[in-house]
C-alpha cells in the first residue's frame, strides 16, 4: 500500500466522523449533531477512528521501512540466490570436499595416467612446502602457472577445476574458483579495448584459477603479420597482471601441443612464467567405451551386451584424427543413441526405458541397424 492510499484512508476516516453524526440528526449542524449523540455512540465512533488511525500509521511505517530496506539492498531480495545459481563459476569449486576427496575424484577419472602422476607431484611439492613454512624453513619461490597440452575432450577443464579446489584446501588460493575463457573472451575490436577486457577477466579470477583454452590463438595475429596486435595486447596485459598479483591467481593455458609450444616461445615473459607442462593424451578405444558406459549410467541408461563393442570399427577409424573430440564424441553418441531408443520404444507400453541396444548404438554412429 503506497503513501497516497494511506493518506486517503485517513482523510476518509475524518470525514466519516463528521458526516455520520450529521446523517443521524440532519436537522442539526455537524457540531450540534455530534454533541447530540449519546456518550456510548460517541465512544464507539472515537474508538473506530483511533483504530483506523493506528492501522494507517502501521501501514505507513511498514511501507517506509520496506523502501529503506530495498534501497539499502539495491536489488530484490531474491537476487543473491539467483546470482549464485546463475554464476557458479564465481564460487569456490567443490567447497564441501576435502583435498583428498578431490584427489580421489581425479584418480577416478578414466585414463589420464600421465596427468594424474603430474598432479600428484604438484600436490606433494605443495604439501612439503606448507610443512616447511610451519617449521620456519626457507622455500624457493615457485610459480603455480601451468600449460595443459592435448587434444579437445580429454578433461583439461575438469582437471583445472579440481586443481582450483585442491589449491584452496592447501592454502595456495583463498577461493579456488575457476574462470574459463578463450580468445573471444579476451580480444576486443579496437586497440586498447583488449587490455580493458583482459583486465576485467583477470580480476574475476583473483584468488582462483584462470583457464585460457586455445591460448595459442592469441599469438596468431602477430605471426601472421596482420598489423593488428590485439593478441599481443592481451598477452602483455595478462603478464603484467600475473606479476602484480603473483600470489593471488593461478593461470593455466591450454591447447594442442605444437601450437602451444610456438605460443610460449613467442614471448620471453610467457616462457619464464609457464615452466610446467602437463600433457593430456588422447583416450584409447577401451577408455572411450568406458566413458560412454559411465555417461549412460549417470543418465540412468545402460548399454546392453555387445552395444559398446559394436563401436570398435567406427572408433578405430576415427581416434587420433585432427577433428576427433574424444569424450565429446562419446557425449554425442549417447545423445543420438537416446534418440534412436526413443523412436524404438515410443508407443510400446512396458518397454525397457533404460536399455540402449546394439541397434541404438549403430544408428547413433550412422550405421544401419
Amino acid at each position: 500500500m503506497n503513501k497516497q492510499t494511506i493518506i486517503g484512508l485517513t482523510i476518509s476516516g475524518i470525514l466519516v466522523s463528521i458526516v455520520v453524526p450529521w446523517l443521524i440528526r440532519p436537522e442539526d449542524g455537524a457540531a450540534d449533531s455530534w454533541m447530540g449523540l449519546d456518550a456510548v455512540t460517541r465512544g464507539r465512533i472515537i474508538a473506530a477512528l483511533i483504530s483506523g488511525a493506528l492501522v494507517a500509521v502501521g501501514l505507513f511505517v511498514t511501507g517506509w521501512m520496506g523502501r529503506i530496506a530495498a534501497r539499502g539492498a539495491g536489488q530484490p531480495a531474491t537476487a543473491p540466490m539467483i546470482r549464485q545459481i546463475l554464476s557458479p563459476e564465481l564460487r569456490a569449486t567443490g567447497s564441501s570436499k576435502s583435498a583428498q576427496e578431490m584427489l580421489d575424484d581425479l584418480e577416478g577419472m578414466v585414463g589420464l595416467l600421465p596427468v594424474k602422476r603430474e598432479i600428484n607431484s604438484i600436490i606433494a611439492r605443495l604439501t612439503v612446502e606448507a610443512e616447511r613454512r610451519k617449521q620456519n624453513l626457507g622455500n624457493a619461490t615457485t610459480g603455480q602457472h601451468m600449460i595443459f597440452t592435448g587434444p579437445p575432450g580429454v578433461g583439461k577443464t575438469e582437471v583445472a577445476r579440481t586443481l582450483g579446489g585442491i589449491f584452496r584446501e592447501l592454502g595456495v588460493l583463498s577461493s579456488g574458483h575457476l574462470i574459463e575463457t578463450d580468445r573471444a573472451g579476451l580480444v576486443a575490436g579496437y586497440i586498447g579495448q583488449s587490455a580493458i577486457r583482459t583486465t576485467e577477466v583477470c580480476k574475476s579470477a583473483l584468488d582462483g584459477v584462470l583457464f585460457i583454452d586455445e591460448a595459442y590463438s592469441l599469438a596468431s595475429e602477430a605471426t601472421a603479420g596482420s598489423g593488428n596486435d590485439f593478441g599481443r595486447e592481451v598477452v602483455d596485459t595478462l603478464l603484467k597482471f600475473m606479476e602484480d598479483h603473483r600470489d593471488r591467481m593461478v593461470v593455466i593455458v591450454a591447447g594442442y601441443p605444437g601450437p602451444m609450444r610456438r605460443f610460449i616461445g613467442s614471448n620471453p615473459g610467457l616462457a619464464s612464467r609457464f615452466s610446467r607442462t602437463v600433457e593430456f593424451p588422447s583416450y584409447s578405444e577401451a577408455e572411450l567405451t568406458e566413458i560412454l558406459r559411465r555417461m549412460a549410467k549417470q543418465q540412468s541408461y545402460r548399454l546392453e551386451e555387445g552395444a559398446a563393442e559394436t563401436m570398435s570399427p567406427w572408433l578405430r577409424a576415427r581416434v587420433g584424427g585432427d577433428d576427433w573430440g574424444n569424450a565429446r564424441e562419446m557425449r554425442t553418441v549417447l545423445e543420438k543413441a537416446r534418440e534412436a531408443q526413443a523412436l524404438r520404444v515410443a508407443g510400446r507400453p512396458g518397454a525397457d526405458l533404460q536399455a540402449l541396444t546394439v541397434g541404438d548404438i549403430r544408428r547413433a554412429i550412422g550405421e544401419t541397424a
